[in-house]
């Protein structure tokens, strides 16, 4: 069985994250919710809920009910149906974009759990909490993204993808979205995570939780070879032990 919460402690580590990475969890019924984590009272958005388990170091669940205060969060998660005024762009107009095609636009291709397939969601620090995820996401800094990235690719992996218009970071691109393709996902924290969530000049992983291994795996590989983080600046004279690497490497 696989040792998630060691997995989560290394990952913690290894990047020097300010704050512990997240296991998220969808449950087919309420009833399904360990009884370890606290369900929320009143409405919040899905972002809340991460940002609660992230700086409270605590599992925190919302349900169908609860999660409302932010309804494309909470489809985007699979809770239910998205609100059909903000599908055809008419709740948004002249908030968000400057008119309800703009609007509409926004939410074109987003990538969406079918509604109805959870009735809740459960968030907690990995290290802490011996639940499998389903999808993992770490908030860092650009650097240590690039250190994901670079053990991502260390066993020939693909380029990572950062596909954004600024909504929807934390509940759908690094949560559905690595969720129904299997793909890990970079995002930059967006202005409701901002506003609600404690976020700050942060960019946001989120993978499968069957990839946490292989990517745990890769960040040891990749800092034993050329990859270490913190990336430590070289200006001149470039060290002779670096300067024969890099003229090996390039």
């Amino acid at each position: 069985m696989t040792d998630f919460s060691g997995l989560g402690r290394e990952l913690d580590e290894l990047l020097r994250l300010r704050t512990p990475s997240l296991g998220i969890k969808f449950f087919k019924k309420v009833a399904d919710i360990p009884q370890e984590f606290e369900k929320v009272q009143g409405e919040v958005m899905v972002c809340q809920v991460i940002g609660m388990a992230r700086y409270n170091e605590s599992p925190i669940a919302a349900d169908k009910d609860t999660a409302t205060a932010c309804s494309m969060g909470g489809a985007s998660v699979g809770l239910y149906e998205p609100p059909a005024d903000i599908l055809d762009g008419t709740r948004n107009a002249g908030a968000w974009a400057e008119d309800a095609r703009a609007a509409k636009k926004l939410m074109e291709g987003r990538i969406l759990i079918p509604a109805g397939t959870y009735e809740a969601f459960g968030v907690y620090p990995l290290k802490s909490v011996s639940v499998e995820p389903d999808v993992v996401e770490a908030f860092g800094t650009p650097e240590q993204m690039l250190a994901c990235v670079y053990a991502n690719i260390f066993d020939g992996g693909d380029r990572l993808e950062l596909s954004t218009n600024g909504h929807g970071a934390s509940c759908n691109e690094v949560l559905s979205v690595p969720f129904i393709t299997g793909k890990i996902r970079l995002a930059m924290a967006d202005i409701g995570e901002r506003r609600h969530a404690g976020a700050q000049d942060e960019m946001i992983i989120g993978l499968p939780g069957g990839q946490l291994a292989r990517l745990v795996n890769n960040l040891k590989k990749a800092y034993a070879a050329i990859y270490k983080y913190p990336f430590k600046p070289y200006f001149a004279p470039i060290p002779e032990p670096v300067l024969k690497r890099v003229s090996k490497n390039y």
